[in-house]
C-alpha cells in the first residue's frame, strides 16, 4: 500500500510531471481552467474538483502497483475476488476464502461464515475456517 500522499496541486504536479509530463500538461489545463472559474465566480469547489480528479493519478505515478498488486487487479478484472475483503450493508469487512465462504470475527470474538449463497451463521468457537472445508 502505498503512505500518504498529499492532495496539494503542486504535489500531484510534481509526480505527474516524473511519471508522464504530457499528463502534468492536462493536469495544467484542468487547474489553469478551474482558476479562471474561481476568478469569475468566487467558487473554490472548482480546484477541489481538479484536485479530487487527478489525485488517484499522481499517486500511481508516485507509486505504481507491485507485482502483486497487478496480479490481484488481472483477477478481479477476470471477476476472481476470492481472498479479497468484502464490506457488507453495515459496514462490517468480510474476508473470502477460496470457496466463496466469507468470514469475519464480530467485536465479541463470535465467527460468522456467509455462505456463496448468502446464509450467514455463528460458528461454534472449536471450530476454524480451515475446519469447515
Amino acid at each position: 500500500m502505498a503512505p500518504p500522499f498529499p492532495r496539494e496541486a503542486r504535489c500531484i504536479r510534481e509526480a505527474l510531471d516524473r511519471a508522464d509530463p504530457q499528463r502534468r500538461a492536462e493536469f495544467d489545463r484542468d487547474f489553469q481552467e478551474a482558476l479562471k472559474k474561481v476568478a469569475e465566480d468566487y467558487d473554490t469547489g472548482h480546484i477541489d474538483t481538479v484536485l479530487d480528479d487527478w489525485w488517484g493519478a499522481a499517486i500511481l505515478a508516485e507509486y505504481p502497483p507491485t507485482e502483486q498488486e497487478d496480479e490481484i487487479k488481472a483477477r478481479a478484472d477476470r471477476g476472481d475476488f476470492s481472498g479479497l475483503i468484502h464490506i457488507d450493508e453495515h459496514r462490517r469487512s468480510w474476508r473470502e476464502d477460496e470457496h466463496g465462504n466469507l468470514w469475519r470475527t464480530d467485536e465479541n470474538g463470535d465467527l460468522w461464515r456467509q455462505s456463496p449463497a448468502g446464509k450467514r451463521e455463528r460458528i461454534e468457537a472449536s471450530t476454524t475456517p480451515e475446519d469447515e472445508d
